[in-house]
């Protein structure tokens, strides 16, 4: 009989340890966007989801993508151009194709832009040309590709500028600030651009043309990428009018050996959570609980796959 006690304690035990196993979220580094939205993500998979996870910082999608197609990691953030590339093995990824990445959840629109000082003479993104501007970008390589779409629809590419080489995109604000370039590109609403802003005294976004040439000459370089127009708002510093800016999803990745049970448990308390997760970010305003599951080209994980075929999603 004590025994049998011991034997099911034993089971008690061990399937609390599996519920209390920790998972974890990588992002980009603090400062970022990306690395904001993990943390919103995580903050209401721990109280909503009783999923523990942690947030773990890295250079970029180009790092985090191969650790959670290793296993290394079992979430990431990421756009949703650099999840495909990652999958089809093209770009930064070229011969390394990331089969085990699948999709979790479309969050928000993820929008960037390039920015000067508000004093600069540069006006359009044509000015541009012989300026500084951040290149390289070598542990964050979609931030350098979405950078270079955006030059494309004028006809310029990084052979038109004085590239300052760094690893990612926070470090090309860091160095904007020091003024060691003329322009940055990055997120609009990232910590780091607010940063910038008070730091420069203003900045502002050069806006793209938002024509089918421009269109087409940007995805001819970011397949995913999308052209959108922001009003003024307190979240978009530097946006002082009208102004066309690169859009792409921002989104949610797993490993394909990450549990179905986690990954449903993540999902659906992201699903029930929009104001908890906007009180993690303003951004999450956007986010759309009934457009998480959108074909993005890039296959879904089936512990969400569950929980959106529940829904009728």
């Amino acid at each position: 009989m004590t025994r049998i006690v011991i034997g099911i304690l034993a089971l008690i035990f061990a399937a609390q340890g599996v519920h209390a196993q920790t998972v974890s979220i990588g992002t980009n580094p603090q400062g970022s966007l990306a690395y904001a939205t993990g943390a919103g993500v995580a903050k209401v998979a721990i109280e909503a989801g009783g999923v523990n996870m942690r947030v773990v910082p890295q250079g970029g999608p180009v790092v985090t993508l191969p650790l959670a197609n290793n296993a290394e990691l079992d979430f990431t953030i990421s756009n949703v151009a650099a999840s495909s590339f990652a999958v089809l093995g093209k770009e930064m990824f070229k011969g390394r194709k990331q089969e085990n990445i699948r999709l979790v959840a479309v969050l928000f629109p993820l929008y960037g832009g390039f920015y000067v000082r508000n004093d600069s003479d540069i006006k359009t993104l044509s000015d541009l040309k012989g300026k500084r501007i951040p290149s390289k970008y070598t542990k964050q390589k979609i931030v350098g590709l979405n950078s270079l779409s955006v030059l494309n629809t004028v006809g310029l590419g990084y052979k038109d500028v004085v590239g300052v080489p760094v690893p990612n995109g926070v470090r090309g604000m860091r160095d904007f600030m020091e003024g060691k370039n003329d322009a940055a590109y990055f997120s609009l609403t990232s910590g780091i651009t607010r940063q910038a802003h008070a730091a420069v005294g203003g900045i502002r976004v050069l806006s793209m043309e938002n024509t089918p040439e421009a269109l087409a000459a940007l995805r001819s370089i970011v397949p995913a990428g999308s052209i959108a127009t922001l009003q003024p708002a307190k979240l978009y510093p530097g946006v002082m009018k009208p102004t066309h800016v690169f859009q792409a999803s921002f989104v949610v990745n797993a490993s394909t050996k990450t549990p179905d049970d986690v990954v449903y448990k993540v999902v659906k308390a992201l699903h029930a959570n929009k104001q908890k997760l906007i009180g993690s970010h303003g951004m999450f305003k956007q986010f759309n609980p009934g457009k998480m599951h959108v074909d993005l080209g890039v296959p879904y994980h089936p512990g969400a796959a569950k929980f959106y075929k529940e829904k009728g999603l």
